[in-house]
């Protein structure tokens, strides 16, 4: 039988035994498969290895490039707001890696919608509105700024408010003299802005909501209320500390043109003063941040000395622990105890009296608001009545008017000076206010406003 003829031959009956070098083959048959299923287990172990390793690559790379948004109170700005703090937030960037900052600067009414809203993970404002802020949402103190630096008058890490008029008004020469006048402020839950100076008035035995005769607010920036004092269409102003210092430092006004209601000397602090001194600003989180990254933040904000290209650049000293707020609560209660129940319709003439402000006689004012608020619902039916007391700001205005006139946001950024990139931040602003899906919703709810 050759070879050939064997390979054909049946396998054995059981108990028989095959020829050696048939086991043979077979042993290396069966070898071969086993090496090859080891080799195919060893390929598929690799290729899952490889495929968790790449998943988990992206996972941090996404983690270290987490947006998150910090929300500042603009007192003096958007532009200025961005400018001034930008590079602070960069600086701990690269201090904490793994999350990207990005300033959005924020009005009043712009912080309590954007921390309803989800909208910003961090907060840098005063402790008065913070005071207020925590009543509506959880937030995490962190640290407090140090204003005190070597190049600029000492604070020693506090500010306060000024009561000032124009300098050729002899008939005010105290607090008391107020009583019957106009007192431009910001808003009537802005801090330095306006809650300080009352607090002030109301321990000098003037009520500012019922001694005067009225109180202007004209929304941020500050430099709003300067200019109506020097224009002589309100007879005072207030704003926060260093401020009339700056607006002259800018060339906005002359020192010599304004003077100073009940002038005060506290030891540390040089720059003008006419109220009782508050902590400065603080930053906090909200409690999206986890611990360990708000402890992260922290100890980078801390790290920043005063010769950091950051803190030159925003003008000021560094960070410090957060102080007592024992004093904002006790003069955010003297405010509220005095503080009319109604004040919200005081509130919504606030616009009115901007206009009257800012030159318009009074008589035709009156004209203009109560035609506005006449025409809303005739002209846009509720949708325009329902939003026809809402607050905006000098700048919001503006670019409302421009949005209404079918201007883009390049054109609008062109008119007014300013990065399309700032009018996208105020158009979303506007939406919000407006509760508008579209620009098209957004004309149609602002109509009242537009035809004023």
């Amino acid at each position: 039988m050759n070879r050939f003829n064997a390979a054909l031959q049946p396998e054995m009956p059981h108990g028989s035994h095959a020829p050696a070098h048939l086991l043979d083959k077979r042993r290396a048959r069966a070898q071969d498969r086993d090496r090859e299923e080891y080799r195919d287990m060893l390929r598929l172990a690799l290729v899952i290895l490889l495929a968790l390793a790449g998943h988990a690559t992206a996972a941090d790379g996404e983690a270290e490039h987490a947006i998150r948004k910090v929300g500042i109170l603009a007192y003096r700005g958007e532009e200025a707001a961005i400018a001034r703090w930008q590079p602070t937030f960069d600086a701990v960037e690269a201090a904490a890696p793994g999350t990207d900052f990005q300033v959005v600067p924020l009005s009043l009414d712009g912080v309590r919608s954007a921390l309803s809203r989800g909208e910003i993970d961090y907060l840098f404002t005063n402790p008065g509105h913070l005071y207020r802020m925590v009543e509506h949402a959880r937030l995490f103190p962190m640290v407090s700024l140090r204003s005190d630096r070597e190049d600029a008058p000492q604070t020693g890490n506090r500010f306060g408010a000024v009561i000032f008029v124009r300098a050729d008004n002899d008939q005010i020469t105290t607090l008391a003299d107020l009583k019957g006048k106009r007192l431009a402020a910001i808003a009537p839950d802005a801090f330095g802005g306006f809650e300080v100076a009352a607090a002030t008035l109301l321990r000098n035995g003037v009520d500012p909501w019922r001694d005067l005769e009225s109180v202007v607010f004209l929304g941020f920036p500050h430099d709003g209320v300067i200019e109506a004092v020097v224009n002589g269409t309100v007879d005072a102003g207030t704003v926060r500390t260093g401020l009339l210092e700056g607006a002259v430092e800018a060339g906005k006004v002359e020192a010599y043109q304004l003077r100073l209601l009940n002038p005060l000397r506290v030891p540390g602090f040089e720059p003008a003063l006419s109220t009782e001194l508050m902590p400065e600003w603080i930053l906090s989180s909200t409690a999206t941040v986890s611990e360990p990254e708000r402890r992260a933040v922290a100890i980078a904000m801390l790290a920043l000395k005063s010769d950091h290209p950051a803190v030159v650049a925003g003008q000021y000293g560094g960070w410090t622990t957060v102080p007592s707020d024992a004093a904002v609560r006790s003069l955010l209660q003297t405010v509220d105890a005095a503080r009319p129940s109604g004040e919200d319709s005081g509130v919504a003439l606030s616009g009115f009296l901007a206009v009257a402000a800012g030159g318009v006689p009074v008589t035709i004012a009156m004209l203009i608001y109560w035609r506005s608020r006449q025409a809303a619902p005739l002209n846009g039916g509720p949708a325009q009545a329902a939003f026809a007391e809402v607050r905006l700001t000098p700048r919001e205005r503006e670019i409302l008017h421009l949005v209404g006139d079918g201007k883009t946001t390049k054109e609008i950024a062109r008119d007014l000076g300013i990065s399309p990139k700032t009018v996208e931040f105020h158009r979303s602003h506007l939406m919000r206010k407006f509760e508008a899906s579209n620009m098209a919703e957004l004309v149609r709810k602002a109509g009242g406003m537009l035809a004023a």
